[in-house]
Protein backbone atom coordinates (compact mmCIF):
# COMPACT_ATOMS: atom_id res chain seq x y z
CA UNK A 1 0.00 0.00 0.00
CA UNK A 2 1.59 3.58 -0.53
CA UNK A 3 0.51 6.55 0.64
CA UNK A 4 1.08 10.04 -1.63
CA UNK A 5 0.35 13.36 -0.39
CA UNK A 6 -0.49 14.40 -4.24
CA UNK A 7 -2.36 11.54 -5.65
CA UNK A 8 -5.27 10.04 -4.37
CA UNK A 9 -7.50 7.82 -5.91
CA UNK A 10 -11.25 8.85 -6.29
CA UNK A 11 -14.28 6.84 -6.99
CA UNK A 12 -17.69 8.41 -8.36
CA UNK A 13 -20.23 6.26 -7.23
CA UNK A 14 -24.48 5.95 -7.54
CA UNK A 15 -26.39 3.42 -6.77
CA UNK A 16 -23.56 0.98 -6.84
CA UNK A 17 -24.79 -1.71 -4.12
CA UNK A 18 -23.36 -3.80 -1.59
CA UNK A 19 -19.82 -4.04 -4.14
CA UNK A 20 -19.10 -0.16 -3.13
CA UNK A 21 -18.06 -1.64 0.27
CA UNK A 22 -15.67 -3.77 -1.52
CA UNK A 23 -14.17 -1.96 -4.03
CA UNK A 24 -13.63 0.94 -1.39
CA UNK A 25 -11.34 -1.46 0.82
CA UNK A 26 -9.80 -3.13 -2.12
CA UNK A 27 -8.39 0.43 -3.25
CA UNK A 28 -7.93 1.19 0.17
CA UNK A 29 -5.12 -1.88 0.14
CA UNK A 30 -3.24 -0.52 -2.61
CA UNK A 31 -3.09 3.35 -2.21
CA UNK A 32 -3.97 6.23 0.50
CA UNK A 33 -5.81 8.41 0.11
CA UNK A 34 -9.21 7.47 -1.24
CA UNK A 35 -11.92 10.02 -2.02
CA UNK A 36 -15.66 8.84 -2.58
CA UNK A 37 -18.05 11.16 -3.88
CA UNK A 38 -21.39 9.88 -3.55
CA UNK A 39 -23.72 11.36 -6.53
CA UNK A 40 -27.02 11.42 -5.10
CA UNK A 41 -27.32 7.66 -4.63
CA UNK A 42 -30.84 6.52 -3.31
CA UNK A 43 -30.29 3.05 -2.51
CA UNK A 44 -28.16 3.33 0.85
CA UNK A 45 -25.19 2.39 -0.33
CA UNK A 46 -23.06 5.50 0.38
CA UNK A 47 -23.63 4.04 4.44
CA UNK A 48 -21.57 1.39 4.00
CA UNK A 49 -18.76 3.23 3.22
CA UNK A 50 -19.75 6.31 5.34
CA UNK A 51 -19.45 3.90 8.42
CA UNK A 52 -15.87 3.01 7.18
CA UNK A 53 -14.66 6.55 6.56
CA UNK A 54 -15.21 7.09 11.00
CA UNK A 55 -12.62 4.29 11.35
CA UNK A 56 -10.57 4.83 8.56
CA UNK A 57 -8.64 8.51 8.32
CA UNK A 58 -7.26 7.66 5.16
CA UNK A 59 -10.77 7.91 3.15
CA UNK A 60 -13.19 10.45 2.77
CA UNK A 61 -17.16 10.51 2.03
CA UNK A 62 -18.06 13.10 -0.21
CA UNK A 63 -21.97 12.92 -0.31
CA UNK A 64 -23.48 15.04 -3.40
CA UNK A 65 -27.54 16.28 -2.74
CA UNK A 66 -28.67 15.05 -5.94
CA UNK A 67 -27.52 12.70 -9.42
CA UNK A 68 -25.87 15.58 -11.46
CA UNK A 69 -24.09 12.82 -13.55
CA UNK A 70 -20.84 10.95 -13.50
CA UNK A 71 -18.98 14.20 -14.87
CA UNK A 72 -20.62 16.22 -12.14
CA UNK A 73 -19.38 13.95 -9.45
CA UNK A 74 -15.90 13.71 -10.99
CA UNK A 75 -15.45 17.47 -10.81
CA UNK A 76 -16.68 18.05 -7.55
CA UNK A 77 -13.93 15.19 -6.16
CA UNK A 78 -11.32 17.38 -8.04
CA UNK A 79 -12.16 20.43 -6.64
CA UNK A 80 -12.49 19.08 -3.11
CA UNK A 81 -9.06 17.10 -3.73
CA UNK A 82 -6.98 20.32 -4.81
CA UNK A 83 -8.83 22.32 -2.20
CA UNK A 84 -7.09 19.66 0.45
CA UNK A 85 -3.78 20.24 -1.99
CA UNK A 86 -4.06 17.52 -4.15
CA UNK A 87 -2.44 17.96 -7.80
CA UNK A 88 -3.31 14.24 -9.26
CA UNK A 89 -6.20 11.99 -9.36
CA UNK A 90 -6.64 8.24 -10.23
CA UNK A 91 -10.54 8.11 -11.36
CA UNK A 92 -12.23 4.31 -11.39
CA UNK A 93 -15.15 3.01 -11.31
CA UNK A 94 -16.81 1.65 -8.18
CA UNK A 95 -18.16 -1.48 -9.28
CA UNK A 96 -15.49 -3.37 -9.50
CA UNK A 97 -14.04 -3.57 -12.99
CA UNK A 98 -11.26 -1.78 -13.05
CA UNK A 99 -8.27 -2.93 -12.11
CA UNK A 100 -7.27 -1.80 -8.46
CA UNK A 101 -4.40 -3.59 -8.59
CA UNK A 102 -3.02 -1.29 -11.70
CA UNK A 103 -3.04 1.71 -9.35
CA UNK A 104 0.00 1.90 -8.31
CA UNK A 105 1.32 1.18 -12.22
CA UNK A 106 -0.86 4.50 -13.02
CA UNK A 107 0.22 6.50 -10.40
CA UNK A 108 4.05 6.18 -10.87
CA UNK A 109 3.62 7.04 -14.30
CA UNK A 110 1.91 10.05 -13.80
CA UNK A 111 4.67 10.78 -10.88
CA UNK A 112 7.13 10.66 -13.69
CA UNK A 113 4.76 12.82 -16.35
CA UNK A 114 3.13 15.14 -13.88
CA UNK A 115 2.06 17.36 -17.18
CA UNK A 116 0.66 13.96 -18.58
CA UNK A 117 -2.69 12.91 -18.51
CA UNK A 118 -2.35 9.28 -18.70
CA UNK A 119 -5.18 6.81 -19.96
CA UNK A 120 -6.17 3.15 -19.35
CA UNK A 121 -5.93 0.93 -22.66
CA UNK A 122 -8.50 -1.99 -21.88
CA UNK A 123 -7.65 -5.33 -21.89
CA UNK A 124 -11.08 -6.78 -22.55
CA UNK A 125 -12.28 -10.25 -20.82
CA UNK A 126 -13.45 -13.55 -22.25
CA UNK A 127 -16.65 -12.52 -21.03
CA UNK A 128 -17.37 -9.37 -22.26
CA UNK A 129 -20.32 -8.74 -24.82
CA UNK A 130 -19.19 -8.30 -28.06
CA UNK A 131 -21.49 -6.03 -28.98
CA UNK A 132 -19.44 -3.83 -25.98
CA UNK A 133 -16.22 -3.84 -27.49
CA UNK A 134 -17.28 -3.30 -31.42
CA UNK A 135 -19.71 -0.42 -29.86
CA UNK A 136 -16.80 1.23 -28.95
CA UNK A 137 -15.34 1.69 -32.22
CA UNK A 138 -17.38 4.57 -33.71
CA UNK A 139 -16.34 6.95 -30.52
CA UNK A 140 -12.60 5.49 -30.60
CA UNK A 141 -12.27 6.77 -34.91
CA UNK A 142 -14.22 10.12 -33.88
CA UNK A 143 -11.80 11.32 -31.16
CA UNK A 144 -9.22 9.83 -33.77
CA UNK A 145 -10.91 12.71 -35.75
CA UNK A 146 -11.21 15.52 -33.28
CA UNK A 147 -7.35 15.22 -31.95
CA UNK A 148 -6.13 14.79 -35.59
CA UNK A 149 -4.39 11.51 -34.34
CA UNK A 150 -4.63 8.49 -32.60
CA UNK A 151 -3.12 9.91 -29.56
CA UNK A 152 -6.09 8.51 -27.08
CA UNK A 153 -6.28 4.36 -26.79
CA UNK A 154 -9.54 4.40 -25.94
CA UNK A 155 -11.82 7.56 -24.91
CA UNK A 156 -14.75 5.94 -22.99
CA UNK A 157 -12.47 3.54 -20.82
CA UNK A 158 -12.47 6.28 -17.32
CA UNK A 159 -10.00 4.20 -15.36
CA UNK A 160 -7.25 7.02 -15.64
CA UNK A 161 -4.76 9.79 -14.07
CA UNK A 162 -5.88 13.67 -14.07
CA UNK A 163 -3.83 16.69 -13.69
CA UNK A 164 -6.41 18.26 -11.64
CA UNK A 165 -5.59 21.76 -12.56
CA UNK A 166 -5.88 21.51 -16.39
CA UNK A 167 -8.90 19.27 -15.93
CA UNK A 168 -10.37 21.95 -14.08
CA UNK A 169 -9.94 24.64 -16.86
CA UNK A 170 -11.18 23.42 -19.68
CA UNK A 171 -14.03 21.41 -18.09
CA UNK A 172 -15.15 22.99 -14.60
CA UNK A 173 -16.31 26.18 -16.40
CA UNK A 174 -18.25 24.34 -19.49
CA UNK A 175 -21.99 23.03 -19.23
CA UNK A 176 -20.90 19.74 -21.22
CA UNK A 177 -19.09 16.99 -20.00
CA UNK A 178 -20.95 16.40 -16.79
CA UNK A 179 -22.48 12.40 -17.52
CA UNK A 180 -21.24 9.63 -19.38
CA UNK A 181 -19.64 12.14 -21.85
CA UNK A 182 -17.23 13.19 -19.47
CA UNK A 183 -14.18 10.80 -20.31
CA UNK A 184 -14.12 11.30 -24.04
CA UNK A 185 -15.15 15.14 -23.69
CA UNK A 186 -12.14 15.81 -20.99
CA UNK A 187 -9.83 13.67 -23.20
CA UNK A 188 -10.54 16.36 -26.20
CA UNK A 189 -10.42 19.10 -24.33
CA UNK A 190 -6.83 18.36 -22.46
CA UNK A 191 -5.25 17.15 -25.63
CA UNK A 192 -6.49 20.57 -27.30
CA UNK A 193 -5.16 22.38 -24.61
CA UNK A 194 -1.47 20.76 -24.70
CA UNK A 195 -1.91 18.39 -22.21
CA UNK A 196 0.60 15.64 -22.78
CA UNK A 197 -1.38 12.01 -23.35
CA UNK A 198 -0.07 8.69 -22.37
CA UNK A 199 -1.45 4.98 -22.95
CA UNK A 200 -1.14 2.58 -20.46
CA UNK A 201 -2.73 -0.88 -20.70
CA UNK A 202 -5.07 -1.85 -18.54
CA UNK A 203 -7.21 -5.06 -17.76
CA UNK A 204 -10.76 -4.90 -17.26
CA UNK A 205 -13.57 -7.21 -15.12
CA UNK A 206 -17.00 -7.44 -16.59
CA UNK A 207 -19.72 -8.45 -13.89
CA UNK A 208 -23.31 -9.45 -15.12
CA UNK A 209 -26.14 -8.58 -13.60
CA UNK A 210 -26.42 -12.21 -11.86
CA UNK A 211 -22.95 -11.00 -10.47
CA UNK A 212 -23.86 -7.72 -9.04
CA UNK A 213 -22.85 -5.36 -12.00
CA UNK A 214 -24.34 -2.72 -12.25
CA UNK A 215 -25.35 0.01 -15.06
CA UNK A 216 -27.03 3.41 -14.71
CA UNK A 217 -26.54 3.93 -18.67
CA UNK A 218 -29.95 4.96 -20.47
CA UNK A 219 -30.01 3.87 -24.23
CA UNK A 220 -31.04 6.55 -25.71
CA UNK A 221 -30.88 9.79 -23.24
CA UNK A 222 -26.80 9.15 -23.05
CA UNK A 223 -26.54 8.13 -26.49
CA UNK A 224 -27.70 11.41 -27.14
CA UNK A 225 -25.62 13.01 -25.10
CA UNK A 226 -22.79 11.48 -26.99
CA UNK A 227 -23.95 12.65 -30.25
CA UNK A 228 -24.60 15.70 -29.27
CA UNK A 229 -20.89 16.10 -27.98
CA UNK A 230 -19.31 14.61 -30.81
CA UNK A 231 -21.01 17.58 -32.78
CA UNK A 232 -19.75 19.84 -30.80
CA UNK A 233 -16.47 18.77 -30.74
CA UNK A 234 -15.77 18.75 -34.56
CA UNK A 235 -17.61 21.89 -34.90
CA UNK A 236 -15.05 23.42 -32.57
CA UNK A 237 -12.48 21.12 -34.63
CA UNK A 238 -13.45 22.64 -37.83
CA UNK A 239 -14.64 26.19 -37.06
CA UNK A 240 -11.27 27.51 -34.73
CA UNK A 241 -9.59 24.65 -32.89
CA UNK A 242 -7.95 22.75 -36.45
CA UNK A 243 -4.81 25.27 -36.68
CA UNK A 244 -3.78 25.02 -32.57
CA UNK A 245 -4.29 21.49 -32.72
CA UNK A 246 -2.29 21.12 -36.01
CA UNK A 247 0.38 22.99 -33.85
CA UNK A 248 0.51 20.55 -31.14
CA UNK A 249 0.39 17.85 -33.77
CA UNK A 250 3.27 18.85 -35.37
CA UNK A 251 4.99 20.16 -32.49
CA UNK A 252 4.62 16.14 -31.18
CA UNK A 253 5.97 14.79 -34.39
CA UNK A 254 8.83 17.23 -35.01
CA UNK A 255 9.97 16.84 -31.57
CA UNK A 256 10.03 13.29 -31.37
CA UNK A 257 12.48 13.32 -34.14
CA UNK A 258 15.77 12.76 -33.30
CA UNK A 259 17.62 12.29 -36.27
CA UNK A 260 16.81 8.83 -36.79
CA UNK A 261 13.40 8.87 -35.36
CA UNK A 262 12.23 11.04 -38.14
CA UNK A 263 13.21 9.05 -40.86
CA UNK A 264 11.89 5.71 -39.39
CA UNK A 265 8.05 7.06 -38.26
CA UNK A 266 8.15 9.93 -41.13
CA UNK A 267 9.04 9.60 -44.08
CA UNK A 268 7.86 7.43 -47.26
CA UNK A 269 9.26 4.31 -48.85
CA UNK A 270 10.82 5.03 -51.94
CA UNK A 271 13.90 3.45 -54.01
CA UNK A 272 17.31 2.04 -52.22
CA UNK A 273 20.05 5.07 -51.39
CA UNK A 274 22.70 5.45 -54.08
CA UNK A 275 25.74 3.04 -53.35
CA UNK A 276 28.38 4.78 -51.33
CA UNK A 277 32.14 3.90 -52.57
CA UNK A 278 33.42 2.99 -49.07
CA UNK A 279 31.03 -0.16 -49.33
CA UNK A 280 33.38 -2.96 -50.09
CA UNK A 281 34.92 -5.55 -48.82
CA UNK A 282 38.33 -3.90 -48.68
CA UNK A 283 36.90 -1.29 -45.98
CA UNK A 284 35.05 -3.62 -44.61
CA UNK A 285 35.82 -3.27 -40.56
CA UNK A 286 35.19 -5.68 -37.33
CA UNK A 287 34.44 -3.30 -34.44
CA UNK A 288 37.80 -4.83 -32.43
CA UNK A 289 39.79 -3.66 -35.18
CA UNK A 290 43.31 -2.08 -33.80
CA UNK A 291 43.49 0.63 -36.07
CA UNK A 292 40.16 2.07 -34.47
CA UNK A 293 41.11 1.11 -30.51
CA UNK A 294 42.57 4.71 -30.12
CA UNK A 295 39.03 5.93 -31.08
CA UNK A 296 37.30 3.74 -28.73
CA UNK A 297 39.11 4.69 -25.78
CA UNK A 298 38.67 8.20 -26.61
CA UNK A 299 34.94 8.47 -26.96
CA UNK A 300 34.62 6.02 -23.85
CA UNK A 301 36.42 8.67 -21.67
CA UNK A 302 35.21 12.03 -23.53
CA UNK A 303 34.17 14.45 -21.47
CA UNK A 304 31.11 16.62 -21.76
CA UNK A 305 30.97 18.13 -24.73
CA UNK A 306 28.60 21.01 -26.27
CA UNK A 307 28.60 22.60 -29.54
CA UNK A 308 26.25 24.17 -32.31
CA UNK A 309 24.25 22.39 -34.92
CA UNK A 310 22.70 22.61 -38.08
CA UNK A 311 20.23 19.91 -39.08
CA UNK A 312 18.47 19.87 -42.99
CA UNK A 313 15.74 17.34 -43.74
CA UNK A 314 15.16 16.48 -47.25
CA UNK A 315 12.01 15.04 -48.77
CA UNK A 316 11.13 13.97 -51.88
CA UNK A 317 7.64 16.69 -52.59
CA UNK A 318 9.82 19.81 -51.15
CA UNK A 319 12.76 21.61 -53.27
CA UNK A 320 14.19 22.60 -50.47
CA UNK A 321 15.22 21.13 -47.13
CA UNK A 322 13.77 22.20 -44.01
CA UNK A 323 16.67 24.40 -41.21
CA UNK A 324 16.83 23.54 -38.51
CA UNK A 325 19.60 24.95 -35.67
CA UNK A 326 20.46 24.44 -32.29
CA UNK A 327 23.01 23.21 -29.62
CA UNK A 328 23.94 19.79 -28.93
CA UNK A 329 25.22 18.09 -25.50
CA UNK A 330 26.50 14.78 -25.56
CA UNK A 331 27.42 13.16 -22.11
CA UNK A 332 29.12 9.80 -21.90
CA UNK A 333 27.13 9.05 -18.88
CA UNK A 334 23.62 10.79 -19.69
CA UNK A 335 23.58 10.79 -23.05
CA UNK A 336 22.35 13.02 -25.96
CA UNK A 337 20.95 16.19 -25.63
CA UNK A 338 19.39 18.27 -29.05
CA UNK A 339 18.28 21.91 -27.98
CA UNK A 340 16.68 22.65 -31.14
CA UNK A 341 16.71 27.18 -30.81
CA UNK A 342 14.80 27.49 -34.62
CA UNK A 343 12.45 27.29 -36.20
CA UNK A 344 10.90 26.25 -32.59
CA UNK A 345 12.83 25.94 -29.11
CA UNK A 346 12.46 22.71 -27.83
CA UNK A 347 14.63 19.98 -26.57
CA UNK A 348 15.33 16.11 -27.55
CA UNK A 349 16.90 13.86 -25.06
CA UNK A 350 18.19 10.38 -26.03
CA UNK A 351 19.03 7.95 -23.58
CA UNK A 352 19.33 4.65 -22.31
CA UNK A 353 15.53 5.00 -21.15
CA UNK A 354 14.49 6.06 -24.54
CA UNK A 355 13.24 9.70 -26.58
CA UNK A 356 12.08 12.47 -23.94
CA UNK A 357 10.55 15.67 -25.51
CA UNK A 358 10.94 18.49 -23.51
CA UNK A 359 8.63 21.68 -24.66
CA UNK A 360 6.60 25.16 -23.15
CA UNK A 361 3.74 22.46 -22.73
CA UNK A 362 5.80 19.79 -20.42
CA UNK A 363 7.15 16.86 -21.39
CA UNK A 364 6.20 14.02 -23.61
CA UNK A 365 7.83 10.61 -25.29
CA UNK A 366 6.95 9.60 -28.53
CA UNK A 367 4.68 6.48 -29.38
CA UNK A 368 6.26 3.06 -28.85
CA UNK A 369 7.45 2.24 -32.38
CA UNK A 370 9.83 -0.67 -32.79
CA UNK A 371 11.32 0.58 -35.81
CA UNK A 372 12.16 4.32 -34.10
CA UNK A 373 13.66 2.04 -31.14
CA UNK A 374 15.70 0.02 -33.19
CA UNK A 375 17.11 3.40 -34.94
CA UNK A 376 17.42 5.33 -31.78
CA UNK A 377 20.02 2.61 -30.30
CA UNK A 378 22.10 2.97 -33.36
CA UNK A 379 22.29 6.43 -33.06
CA UNK A 380 22.95 6.50 -29.04
CA UNK A 381 26.04 3.76 -30.05
CA UNK A 382 27.08 6.17 -32.36
CA UNK A 383 27.94 8.82 -30.19
CA UNK A 384 29.42 6.36 -27.81
CA UNK A 385 31.61 4.98 -30.93
CA UNK A 386 30.38 1.61 -29.80
CA UNK A 387 31.26 -0.68 -32.68
CA UNK A 388 30.20 -3.92 -30.58
CA UNK A 389 26.89 -2.43 -30.30
CA UNK A 390 26.16 -1.38 -33.85
CA UNK A 391 27.80 -4.58 -35.14
CA UNK A 392 25.20 -6.60 -34.03
CA UNK A 393 22.92 -5.13 -36.59
CA UNK A 394 24.89 -3.37 -38.94
CA UNK A 395 27.61 -4.02 -41.56
CA UNK A 396 31.00 -1.69 -41.16
CA UNK A 397 32.91 0.18 -43.18
CA UNK A 398 35.17 2.45 -42.62
CA UNK A 399 38.43 4.51 -43.48
CA UNK A 400 40.68 6.32 -41.69
CA UNK A 401 43.51 9.29 -42.72
CA UNK A 402 45.45 10.35 -39.69
CA UNK A 403 43.23 11.78 -37.56
CA UNK A 404 40.08 12.52 -40.01
CA UNK A 405 37.89 9.22 -40.20
CA UNK A 406 34.41 8.10 -41.89
CA UNK A 407 31.82 4.95 -40.64
CA UNK A 408 29.34 3.95 -43.04
CA UNK A 409 26.46 1.43 -41.31
CA UNK A 410 24.79 -0.64 -43.44
CA UNK A 411 21.71 -2.51 -42.21
CA UNK A 412 21.65 -6.58 -42.15
CA UNK A 413 18.11 -6.89 -42.70
CA UNK A 414 15.69 -5.63 -44.83
CA UNK A 415 13.15 -3.90 -42.51
CA UNK A 416 16.42 -1.99 -40.83
CA UNK A 417 16.76 -0.73 -44.40
CA UNK A 418 13.63 0.13 -44.75
CA UNK A 419 13.11 1.82 -41.26
CA UNK A 420 16.90 3.34 -40.81
CA UNK A 421 18.54 3.38 -44.12
CA UNK A 422 22.00 4.17 -44.56
CA UNK A 423 24.11 5.77 -41.80
CA UNK A 424 27.68 7.58 -42.57
CA UNK A 425 29.01 9.26 -40.01
CA UNK A 426 32.18 11.22 -40.18
CA UNK A 427 34.86 13.11 -37.68
CA UNK A 428 38.02 13.71 -36.49
CA UNK A 429 39.94 12.04 -33.30
CA UNK A 430 37.08 11.68 -30.64
CA UNK A 431 34.57 14.45 -31.84
CA UNK A 432 32.00 13.66 -34.11
CA UNK A 433 31.21 16.51 -37.02
CA UNK A 434 28.45 15.04 -39.47
CA UNK A 435 25.97 12.75 -39.32
CA UNK A 436 23.71 11.73 -42.28
CA UNK A 437 20.81 9.05 -42.57
CA UNK A 438 19.54 8.35 -46.02
CA UNK A 439 17.37 5.93 -47.50
CA UNK A 440 17.00 7.49 -50.96
CA UNK A 441 19.08 10.06 -52.81
CA UNK A 442 16.02 12.20 -51.85
CA UNK A 443 15.40 11.10 -48.39
CA UNK A 444 17.87 11.81 -45.85
CA UNK A 445 18.83 13.89 -42.60
CA UNK A 446 22.03 15.48 -42.64
CA UNK A 447 23.50 17.18 -39.24
CA UNK A 448 26.72 19.45 -39.41
CA UNK A 449 28.24 20.07 -35.73
CA UNK A 450 30.75 22.59 -35.56
CA UNK A 451 33.85 22.55 -33.44
CA UNK A 452 32.84 21.97 -30.13
CA UNK A 453 33.10 24.38 -27.10
CA UNK A 454 36.15 23.97 -24.57
CA UNK A 455 35.56 20.98 -22.41
CA UNK A 456 33.20 21.81 -19.03
CA UNK A 457 31.68 19.38 -17.14
CA UNK A 458 27.92 20.35 -17.18
CA UNK A 459 26.78 22.85 -14.41
CA UNK A 460 23.94 21.51 -12.31
CA UNK A 461 21.75 23.77 -14.27
CA UNK A 462 22.37 22.46 -17.61
CA UNK A 463 21.96 19.05 -16.59
CA UNK A 464 18.69 19.72 -15.08
CA UNK A 465 17.66 21.90 -18.17
CA UNK A 466 18.52 19.43 -20.71
CA UNK A 467 19.11 16.07 -19.48
CA UNK A 468 17.17 14.00 -17.06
Amino acid sequence: MTVSPTHLVLLPTYNTGPRLREVVTEVLRHWQPVLVVVDGSTDGSEQTVLELSRTEPALTVLVLPRNAGKGAAVLAGAQTARARGFTHALVMDADGQHPAGSIAEFMGESQRHPDALILGRPIFPANMPAERRHGRKLSVGLVHLELLGKQVADPLFGFRVYPLAPLLAVLGPRRGGRRYDFDTEAAVRLGWAGVPLRNLAAPVRYFSRAEGGVSHFHYLRDNATLVWMHVRLLAELLLWRWPAQLRHRRRGQSATVTLALLLAAVLVPGAAAAADPLINPEHRMAPTAPAWGDLIEGFAHHPDTTADFTERRFFPFKKAPISLTGEVRVSTARGLSLHYTAPEARTVILDEHGVLIRAAAGETAPPADPRAAAANDALRHILRFDLAALERDFDLYGQRDCAAWTLVLVPRTEAGRRSVGQITVTGEAATIRHIEIRRTPKQAIVISIAPPRPPAAFTAGEVKEFFR
